[in-house]
């Protein structure tokens, strides 16, 4: 129980260290896949971010920070980020050269989105930059999201249903200029794939049925031309629900799990920073629901989880240190199992505590309801890691 130990004693410290949040965010940072945004100015990069991770667009704004003397990133959510967002803010400026934000990308997972409104034939600029990025690493692909569809809609017209965009009949002019624009696209040099995607991302007071048209196609294709785990990060962010505060602790719960993951790679390591991950993701939880951490609130917490499953982490923490350190086997496939084991426990631990603090909100915890939706996302995190791969380990 040693573990529960230090956890409790994280989670019960009113004053969090700024050194271990710290640490916390950048090792998600180092496993959280970047999406290059280059796209002139009111092209719709902004409303991409918003409709990815739901976050409204002043916090979005907000929270942009320099990368490069031309570019910002974005880290979501940026205690313990799961995806990064860089923006090549100097876009479109005379003689912007992607040279510098392309080395701040070439050492991490990537996908490159290009954003084109789809009645501006002047993309000559995106192009130039794009054959650029494609001459250095001809591999790479690149998705295309064709936005503000609407410009080329007849007056008060709605979005058609999405699979009868390529033939709706009013919609000629349209048509034809996503097809000129897909076809300069299409032409970029290299072997890597080249993905056009039409969307419309809009407000709901601009009046549309779908403020979201198009998600689902532009999702697709940012997972087939991303890295591993792309997939169950995307989709998970994107999951729109009636809990608003359960929608914002999801993707807090999976980078604080992410995290813990990377931090178990090393032997003996994990024994203190897993614990202390999982801690700072129950501060990071009881903000979002205005919930404090106490003695007390702890105690039902876990007395919801049961003494059994309390045990379990304990004992399967300690056990998975001890084989990290087994020749061979430690370095290969117990550091793999190890940080596919903490990635699982801790998710399941923040989506059982995202429910109780719920349910304590509203005043109605079902401690065997707490319990079974441990289970259920224990169950559902082992799923997420071998969809991502996070169990195989490289060196093998």
């Amino acid at each position: 129980m040693r573990a529960w130990r230090v956890f409790r004693s994280a989670v019960l410290d009113p004053k969090p260290q700024a050194d271990d949040a710290t640490a916390v965010a950048e090792l998600a940072r180092e496993q959280a896949p970047v999406v290059w945004l280059l796209g002139k100015v009111q092209s719709g990069k902004t409303s991409i971010v918003r409709a990815i991770t739901g976050h409204p667009e002043a916090e979005i704004g907000r929270g942009y920070q320099p990368c490069t003397r031309t570019a910002r990133i974005f880290d979501f959510p940026p205690e313990a980020p799961v995806i990064r967002f860089l923006d090549s803010s100097g876009f479109g400026d005379a003689g912007y050269d992607p040279s510098e934000d392309l080395a701040a990308l070439e050492s991490r997972a990537h996908v490159v989105l290009a954003v084109a409104r789809a009645m501006d034939s002047r993309q000559h600029e995106l192009l130039r930059v794009l054959r650029e990025v494609r001459e250095r690493h001809p591999d790479w692909a690149v998705v295309v999201a064709q936005t503000w569809l609407h410009e080329g809609y007849p007056e008060g017209a709605d979005h058609p249903p999405y699979e009868r965009l390529a033939d709706a009949p009013e919609l000629a002019d349209l048509r034809r200029a996503l097809a000129m624009q897909a076809a300069l696209f299409k032409e970029l040099p290299g072997t890597g794939a080249v993905y056009t995607v039409p969307i419309d991302f809009t407000r709901p007071e601009e009046g549309y049925s779908n403020p979201y048209y198009g998600l689902d196609a532009l999702l697709d294709a940012l997972e087939q031309a991303g890295s591993a785990g792309m997939n169950v990060i995307l989709r998970s962010l994107a999951a729109r629900g009636s809990d608003r505060l359960a929608a914002r602790a999801r993707p807090h719960v999976l980078g604080y799990a992410i995290a813990a993951a990377a931090s178990d790679a090393l032997p003996v390591v994990g024994f203190v920073t897993v614990p202390m991950i999982q801690a700072k993701m129950l501060h990071s939880l009881g903000r979002i629901y205005g919930l404090d951490w106490n003695r007390r609130t702890l105690g039902r917490f876990a007395a919801s989880l049961g003494t059994g499953t309390l045990a379990s982490i304990g004992l399967k923490l300690g056990a998975r240190q001890l084989a990290k350190l087994v020749p061979g086997y430690g370095q290969t496939i117990g550091a793999a199992a190890a940080s596919a084991a903490s990635f699982s426990v801790t998710y399941a631990l923040g989506r059982a505590a995202s429910y109780y603090l719920g349910a304590a909100r509203r005043g109605e915890v079902d401690r065997s309801e707490v319990a079974r939706v441990y289970r259920e996302s224990l169950k559902e995190a082992f799923d997420i890691v071998r969809k991502a791969g996070m169990h195989r380990d490289e060196k093998r």
